[in-house]
């Protein structure tokens, strides 16, 4: 199944999403530096992430995991000029190549990269911050429900909050699985339902180049 999802993925991609000089720049130099490209979206999940913000005339992003910016510039390539993402890496290795991958890809939004734990970093904000119109969350699955919570708290009404990775080829049902990313995702489910300030929300499965896996989406109320 695995090769005909991937293949699934390769016809969407050479359909659907144009050839892009700077993202393939970004992967071919994450790739060169020996970073695994399996720890990126896929190239039709960035364009979902893409076509959410153009949907919403998104100008202020938020991203939670920016390993080596691929998606950043996904995110990036759907504002205005005048557009504002802040990003937050915890690897040290991780935020210099995506900072390396940001100055590359010449931006025209201001992308400011953060390195360190998100939770602090997100505490550690002005109070007067401006609030984020949308916010993408794919970080270590274990703080996704303390992430929701701080992230609400930087939200408007309407912002659109969108987390990866929230399925785990199925682990959440196996009541034997206790790792910390696992309970950490069904805590998060756990917080989504009938939170008081989230609008409407949902998770999809999907499948593809990455496997089984899935993410979730809620609007603030």
């Amino acid at each position: 199944m695995q090769q005909m999802w991937t293949e699934l993925d390769q016809y969407i991609e050479s359909h659907l999403i144009p050839e892009d000089p700077i993202l393939t720049q970004t992967l071919e130099n994450t790739a060169a530096h020996g970073f695994p490209d399996h720890l990126a979206v896929a190239a039709n999940q960035g364009m979902l992430l893409q076509m959410l913000i153009q949907m919403n005339n998104c100008k202020r992003v938020l991203e939670l995991g920016t390993f080596a910016a691929y998606s950043t510039v996904w995110l990036a390539r759907a504002l205005p000029e005048d557009g504002y993402i802040l990003t937050m890496e915890g690897r040290d290795t991780h935020a210099a190549m995506g900072q390396e991958n940001i100055d590359r890809a010449n931006l025209k939004p201001t992308v400011e990269l953060k390195c360190g734990r998100a939770a602090d970093i997100l505490r550690a904000l002005p109070e007067d911050t401006e609030a984020f119109d949308f916010i993408f969350i794919d970080a270590d699955k274990q703080s996704y429900p303390e992430y929701l919570e701080l992230c609400l708290a930087r939200s408007h009404s309407g912002t659109v909050i969108f987390l990866d990775n929230v399925i785990r080829a199925g682990a959440l049902l196996d009541e034997n699985n206790k790792k910390p990313s696992i309970e950490g995702l069904r805590d998060m489910f756990s917080l989504m339902q009938n939170h008081p300030k989230i609008l409407s929300c949902t998770a999809l499965q999907t499948v593809g180049s990455k496997g089984h896996d899935g993410f979730a989406l809620a609007i603030v109320k």
